[in-house]
């Protein structure tokens, strides 16, 4: 079926129409009844960004960038975003480096969804926004770190670690059973290590109150200078323990002292007087007789 030059034109100026309609509330998002506020963000480098980059917030797409200009310190970025939703001013902000299209974007991230918001005409300064970091500027860092290795030396330690490694099957599989079990022993006595953390952060808690750190420093500072008269305390003490040798003992003279005065006590009255008085008749006739 063929169609006159006349109809061929209608239906590819309605095809047009329909394409740029499809583009322009589809795609571009633009419609002449949506209320939008128009925003600038004022950022230090593009970051990749398009005339065309989305805006979000918390992920779900509230607007759109329809300008960048420069300005003496930077860019300007402008964005239109949809009325129906209210972004607070107070909202973090980042350029993604890809989303779902491939691009880059700008995300609000709110801590609460709580006034004041942005408004129309708001202007957002560059601090406001979290440091962009594009792919050029991974791969130039990227560049500058595989730059600046040396790789003899990468090679000396890969050489050590295989060498380390090698022979060592036994004392690896013990690693690793080793660490089995402390981990089992972590699992199974989750309670008791809970309860050891919590002591140890109650024993800690308040200790910058108690100025425990210049407790510590001064004690670090004094210890030091009383060693030297510990020290003689310990001599002191071993002089004084082989003060008694060859004086106390069994054969030594206070040794046989004590033996002839517990005989003559004997000879006097016996062993019980020994007792106290009133508990030795031997030494209360003793004591009568005389």
């Amino acid at each position: 079926m063929k169609f006159n030059a006349r109809t061929t034109l209608a239906i590819l100026v309605v095809m047009t129409l329909a394409g740029a309609a499809y583009m322009g509330f589809g795609v571009l998002d633009m419609g002449p009844t949506k209320q939008v506020n128009r925003l600038t963000l004022l950022l230090n480098s593009s970051g990749g960004l398009m005339p065309t980059s989305e805006v979000t917030m918390r992920g779900i797409k509230v607007g759109r960038v329809t300008g960048i200009q420069t300005t003496a310190t930077g860019l300007a970025v402008s964005m239109d975003v949809d009325r129906k939703y209210q972004v607070p001013a107070d909202s973090v902000i980042s350029v993604e480096n890809l989303s779902a299209a491939g691009e880059q974007y700008i995300d609000f991230r709110p801590k609460l969804i709580a006034p004041p918001y942005l408004t129309d005409g708001a202007v957002i300064p560059p601090d406001r926004v979290a440091p962009i970091v594009t792919a050029s500027d991974l791969l130039t860092k990227a560049n500058v770190l595989f730059t600046a290795l040396n790789l003899d030396q990468i090679h000396g330690i890969i050489n050590d670690m295989s060498a380390a490694f090698r022979g060592n099957d036994e004392t690896i599989d013990s690693l690793a059973v080793t660490a089995g079990l402390t981990a089992k022993v972590i699992r199974d006595d989750k309670e008791l290590m809970n309860t050891l953390f919590s002591n140890v952060s109650t024993f800690t808690t308040n200790l910058g109150e108690l100025h425990a750190g210049e407790i510590i420093s001064e004690t670090g500072k004094i210890l030091p200078k009383s060693v030297p008269a510990f020290l003689q305390l310990v001599h002191q003490i071993e002089i004084l323990s082989h003060t008694g040798i060859g004086v106390i003992g069994p054969q030594d003279p206070a040794g046989i002292l004590v033996a002839k005065f517990g005989e003559w006590l004997d000879m006097l009255g016996g062993r019980s007087v020994l007792l106290p008085p009133s508990c030795s008749p031997q030494w209360h006739h003793y004591t009568t007789s005389r």
